[in-house]
């Protein structure tokens, strides 16, 4: 639990410390970053960690496994002894923290499809899982205007003011990485770092609901704008992987993953991990398709180059072939891999 005095302290560490603490950050997070302060207090607390480049990407889309991550680690949630069955049942980074949510019953789209987790969350998901955990159960409009109330929050949209409420927050449109653990801050700030009455009373579990009810019914209390169906299954959309383990040691080994989701007859959203040994890397964009087999991916979410290309084979499996996307990852690995169909 974040206690009051921790602020205090962070407070005086960057009065008398600057230079320690600027020395822990992001090289992508300058001084004069709106959220600067905000990204080295959730680094100072674990709350963040950032990339392995080092950086922490503060203007990408936030994907909703991210926002999972940050609040489970903000609220330090517990973990329950059963696991979440998914529908997608490879295993994922983000397990963990979506078993402690789900345990909390907090509103998300993603508990039972890993396609779901990598794809950005929108700004009225965003609302309803932090009320949920801050004030309790409350539907769209309610959980929009707790965040204004306590200033945690804005509107995006100025024309709307007094008008429409849900245009005016922006429930549609996506989050920035910055934005989100500012509102965190925020929350710290204003001493909302307690667990609400409702949250507890799910996780406690007097009636015994299994964790996979419990996750069913989050998702029933998102707004049913906000509503995210398992994805239509096209010939492309799936999660891949390839593992090999070719020493004993805790890093010896190769692993390719990749998450395809959100496919159309043109293009579908791609999510590509790396690791060979201690260099690793990720990427989150759009691939267009150019034939019933190949696909090709120009640019990375974040604006950067990054070429690679797709070949979908006939056992299940996925070709993938870098070109150049050495703006997202370390020296010494590629993505490039043949991975199997989970």
């Amino acid at each position: 639990m974040k206690k009051l005095i921790g602020t205090l302290l962070f407070s005086i560490l960057i009065i008398a410390s600057a230079g320690n603490v600027q020395a822990a950050g992001f090289r992508d997070v300058s001084k004069d970053h709106y959220a600067y302060e905000a990204i080295l207090w959730a680094e100072e607390y674990d709350i963040v960690n950032g990339f392995t480049d080092g950086t922490f990407k503060p203007n990408a889309t936030i994907t909703e496994q991210q926002l999972a991550k940050l609040l489970a680690n903000f609220y330090e949630l517990e973990t329950p002894i059963d696991e979440l069955k998914k529908q997608t049942p490879s295993a994922n980074w983000s397990d963990d923290f979506y078993n402690q949510l789900a345990s909390y019953g907090v509103p998300l789209n993603g508990y039972f499809d890993n396609r779901i987790r990598a794809a950005t969350v929108k700004r009225g998901v965003v609302a309803q899982a932090i009320a949920h955990l801050a004030s309790g159960k409350k539907g769209l409009d309610q959980s929009i205007q707790f965040l204004l109330d306590t200033y945690i929050s804005s509107g995006l949209n100025p024309q709307y003011e007094e008008r429409n409420l849900q245009k005016f927050y922006g429930v549609t449109s996506n989050m920035t990485r910055a934005q989100v653990v500012t509102m965190l801050y925020r929350m710290d700030e204003r001493n909302y770092y307690e667990i609400s009455a409702d949250a507890q009373a799910i996780h406690e579990n007097a009636n015994n609901v299994s964790l996979n009810n419990r996750a069913k019914n989050a998702q029933n209390q998102l707004d049913k704008s906000l509503q995210q169906a398992t994805p239509s299954k096209s010939a492309w959309e799936g999660v891949y992987t390839y593992y090999y383990k070719w020493g004993k040691g805790t890093n010896e080994f190769n692993r390719r993953d990749a998450i395809i989701s959100n496919a159309t007859n043109k293009s579908f959203s791609i999510a590509l991990t790396a690791n060979d040994g201690s260099a690793s890397g990720s990427v989150n964009g759009t691939a267009t398709i150019t034939s019933n087999t190949k696909a090709l991916m120009n640019t990375s979410s974040h604006g950067n180059r990054c070429v690679v290309e797709f070949e979908r084979l006939s056992n299940n499996a996925l070709k993938v072939s870098e070109i150049d996307c050495r703006a997202e990852r370390n020296e010494g690995t590629n993505f490039s891999g043949t991975l199997k169909q989970q």
